[in-house]
């Protein structure tokens, strides 16, 4: 291909850009005048700018801050099932037929984990929606006085108070969950610690199989928990 050939390719592709450039407005509806101008000649420096959707930077950083962090719940559980993990790796060798006999439960350990986290950060949410004042629908006290309407008015008293108390079991529910799963992860944890305790001490393999079945049991615990729940919900 010869140089002026060359030439004219290379300005045909420069008035493309600089028309697609010409068409890109800023956030006022301005064109770009000196964009334009310069990228007839330029068009190589203005392709990535033209390939980049206008504020497709700020909307990425704007989902990355929108997005969820992990609840300290979250983070908690994920700590102590990276520690559960390193220390069963250990038992390789040692008293890893531990692991396959305990596997089915380890697994359903770290699911009701989970879980408990999912419905803790449920009620969460649900107490932190929920209007706790002493104001009621209308904007009057929550024990109001209604002397024409002295029937009315005690239904009113009592569906109030009806409503306080199943906040507070809300709440008590919560706080019982959550000590409950924060238990777990403590105990777990100390566990893990002395599974390196024996494998280093050189316990027999036994002692490994005796602290793995104890991790694996924490499930029953947390089922109990689950259980009191719904007996709870179902008894409200």
């Amino acid at each position: 291909m010869s140089l002026g050939s060359s030439l004219v390719l290379y300005l045909m592709i420069g008035t493309g850009v600089a028309v697609a450039t010409y068409l890109r407005r800023d956030s006022d509806g301005a064109p770009h005048r000196f964009q334009v101008a310069s990228s007839l000649l330029f068009w190589p420096l203005y392709l990535p700018l033209l390939l980049n959707p206008p504020g497709g930077i700020d909307r990425n950083a704007e989902m990355k801050a929108t997005e969820e962090p992990d609840s300290e719940i979250d983070v908690a559980i994920a700590r102590v099932e990276e520690e559960l993990d390193r220390a069963l790796q250990m038992l390789d060798g040692w008293a890893e037929d531990a692991i396959a006999v305990e596997a089915s439960r380890l697994d359903e350990l770290k699911a009701v984990w989970r879980m408990q986290a999912d419905r803790i950060g449920e009620l969460n949410q649900v107490l932190e929606s929920t209007d706790t004042s002493e104001t009621g629908l209308l904007g009057e006290a929550s024990s109001p006085t209604l002397p024409r309407q002295s029937t009315a008015g005690g239904r009113i008293r009592q569906s109030e108070q009806g409503r306080k108390a199943n906040i507070n079991r809300l709440r008590e529910l919560r706080d019982r969950m959550q000590a409950d799963l924060t238990g777990s992860l403590a105990w777990v944890r100390e566990l893990v610690t002395m599974i390196h305790l024996a494998r280093y001490t050189g316990a027999p393999a036994s002692r490994a199989e005796e602290l793995v079945a104890q991790i694996a049991a924490a499930v029953e615990g947390l089922s109990e928990v689950s259980d009191w729940s719904q007996e709870t919900v179902r008894a409200s």
